[in-house]
């Protein structure tokens, strides 16, 4: 249970959210932005979120750190460099513990 309210505490941020839609499709969302690697084989350069989200270095790093410490994204440090992918199975767990916990069935 206190993981699950962690977990939504994190997610109560309109920024954190964004930052989890855009890694969903990365290819479209930070179209056009130049990063060493595809975006498939480590995820998204913390500098790129950073530009994205206009937050300054230090909140970008706050703002990922909480959903990397939750589970949420998974970080990939390259060189000097951290990238950040989304981790589909972790998301999938909240969502469905918040529905359990609400009592929400939706094989109904």
């Amino acid at each position: 249970m206190q993981e699950l309210n962690e977990t939504l505490k994190v997610l109560a941020n309109p920024t954190r959210r964004a930052v989890l839609g855009w890694l969903k499709d990365p290819h479209e969302s930070f179209k056009g932005c130049p990063q060493l690697y595809d975006f498939s084989v480590y995820g998204v350069c913390a500098s790129l979120i950073q530009e994205k989200s206009g937050l300054s270095q230090p909140a970008t790093s706050i703002c990922l750190k909480s959903l990397h410490d939750q589970g949420l994204v998974k970080a990939s440090k390259v060189g000097k460099w951290t990238y950040y992918k989304r981790d589909e199975n972790r998301l999938a767990a909240a969502i469905t513990g918040l529905l359990d916990d609400i009592g929400v069935d939706l094989q109904q």
